[in-house]
């Protein structure tokens, strides 16, 4: 008798996982970051260093999910940080930076608004 499992492995895509911005649903491959979920579907999701997470510019609030991410990097934290400005930075990530995992799937985010420069 022959595993489904194998079946299964033996070059089928993998499922697709989903998470939601702004209510959104967009699905993602694993391992695929959010930032380049949101490219891949069409989802506009702002960016600037194109997902090297140094610009802060696809900074999005975790509204359900939190306790599921890894920590921030030390650079993401730090960049996250001076961002904040008085906000709750640790309710906030990189999209760039957010590997999707099946642990992840259901995960709520909310873009952070971007303020021109006065």
């Amino acid at each position: 008798m022959i595993n489904d499992r194998s079946a299964c492995s033996s070059g089928d895509p993998p499922a697709m996982l989903e998470f939601f911005l702004n209510g959104a649903a967009v699905e993602s491959m694993p391992g695929e970051s959010v930032l380049a979920a949101c490219q891949r579907a069409g989802v506009a999701l702002a960016t600037v260093c194109k997902g090297r997470g140094i610009c802060g510019a696809c900074r999005v609030r975790v509204e359900a999910g939190l306790d599921a991410l890894p920590p921030p990097s030390l650079n993401e934290a730090r960049l996250l940080h001076y961002l904040a400005r008085g906000e709750d930075a640790l309710t906030h990530r990189l999209a760039c930076q957010i590997a999707m995992a099946e642990a992840l799937t259901g995960l709520r985010l909310q873009a952070h608004p971007i303020v021109p420069k006065s």
